[in-house]
């Protein structure tokens, strides 16, 4: 009687050490684990161990141990970076695939005792995780997450295989039946993963797709402004003569103020109300032009100072994913404020490219902001595509950071251009 009662607590232990393994190697696989301390992280797991053994010791394979697992789960992932609808997801398909294990294995070996099934189903366990930890997901795959309704419709499936699974413990049904949809239900909770992988990939490919559209789209504004421009150089290059003798007559007659307001008149009538910067870069100034017309047709007040060098070595997209992120934040925060202001400042000293902005803002915690916590929430507008932001600026080994104080957004990047 001893050695039953010590041979059983020590099978549900080593059980319970090797769900509590996977689960974690499950949500390191498809979640950013964040900057927290490996201490905190051993609490965590622990605690679950400690829950989901306690609850099997109790309840065995039942229903409020089925709660506890769930809530355990759920609660573990809350730990991790990432939007919600991703971290319940996962955690859905988690509980799926464990207690879509026990019940195939309930029914199949029903033979067994239950420490015996709780291995078997742990083994079972194993195999689906080695499946799914075989897809490929890069580390930036972990921080991408698809829309809202997408996640939705990826949950309803493992919620509505659990609620199978759950069927067939408590209803009489065919046992051979039973095993086989059992079998057929978690293959396909493994394929969505692999379903789920194919959606992030597309979902990449078409934000590239629409950044390229956004840079082709100021190439070909920064060609109207360059046809106007030039339409201008022609007028004036056409009227020089006429220009020349009535300089000459001002001068002549000693009118140094009448001189300077013709000259001024002069250059006024050569500037371009759409040419907001000009650097001599095609790629910098189509998209600045572009993103600054933008700004000040929707805004109120708009402050700009840019000077930057005609060469960078900044790719033309990595730029185009920079300046254009920010300035589509800063508009959709400020155009919802009554002050709709944006201060933009960019420049280059020393091989490092300095920006600095600032926007109003509203709904925004003040103190300094997580960025990976303002793309989740997208807090007033905020948000969008600011992991991408994030991660060019590390490949530029640079530095960002986000400040809110008194409904004001303040936004500085350092790139150090001499690493490339």
């Amino acid at each position: 009687m001893h050695y039953k009662i010590v041979y059983e607590l020590t099978v549900v232990l080593i059980v319970g050490i090797l769900h509590t393994a996977l689960l974690k190697k499950v949500l390191d696989t498809f979640l950013p684990a964040g900057d927290k301390d490996r201490l905190m992280w051993k609490i965590v797991f622990v605690g679950y161990y400690l829950l989901t053994t306690a609850a099997y010791s109790v309840f065995h394979v039942s229903f409020p141990y089925e709660i506890c697992n769930l809530a355990g789960i759920i609660g573990v992932a809350c730990f991790y970076c990432g939007a919600w609808e991703k971290k319940i997801w996962i955690s859905m398909v988690w509980f799926c695939l464990d207690t879509g294990s026990g019940t195939a294995v309930s029914l199949a070996c029903s033979e067994m005792v239950g420490m015996q099934q709780a291995a078997v189903s742990a083994l079972l366990l194993l195999i689906c995780v080695v499946v799914v930890c075989h897809i490929p997901d890069s580390r930036e795959g972990r921080e991408k997450v698809l829309d809202k309704k997408q996640m939705c419709l990826l949950s309803a499936i493992p919620i509505l295989s659990v609620t199978v699974f759950w069927g067939f413990m408590y209803e009489n049904i065919g046992r051979l039946t039973a095993v086989f949809v059992c079998v057929v239900v978690l293959a396909l909770n493994l394929c969505v993963f692999y379903l789920y992988h194919i959606l992030l990939k597309n979902y990449v490919k078409l934000r590239e797709q629409d950044i390229y559209k956004q840079q082709t789209i100021a190439y070909q504004n920064q060609f109207e402004i360059m046809k106007e421009s030039q339409s201008r150089i022609r007028a004036l290059k056409h009227d020089m003569k006429n220009h020349v003798l009535a300089l000459k007559g001002l001068a002549k007659g000693s009118k140094l103020e009448k001189l300077m307001e013709y000259l001024d008149s002069m250059q006024e009538f050569m500037k371009n109300p759409s040419e907001h910067i000009y650097t001599g870069n095609e790629a910098l100034d189509s998209l600045l032009n572009y993103k600054l017309q933008r700004v000040k047709e929707v805004l109120k007040k708009v402050e700009t100072d840019i000077v930057l060098p005609e060469k960078m070595n900044l790719h033309s997209f990595d730029f185009n994913v920079i300046v254009g992120n920010l300035l589509d934040n800063a508009i959709a925060a400020s155009v919802q404020t009554d002050g709709q202001l944006l201060k933009f400042s960019m420049r280059m000293e020393n091989g490092v490219l300095l920006l600095h902005m600032i926007n109003s803002c509203m709904g925004i915690p003040e103190g300094v902001c997580e960025i990976r916590r303002l793309s989740e929430k997208s807090y007033a507008g905020h948000g969008i595509g600011l992991t991408n932001v994030q991660r060019i600026v590390e490949k530029y080994h640079g530095d960002m950071e986000m400040y809110c104080k008194d409904n004001y957004m303040e936004t500085e990047i350092m790139l150090y251009m001499k690493n490339l």
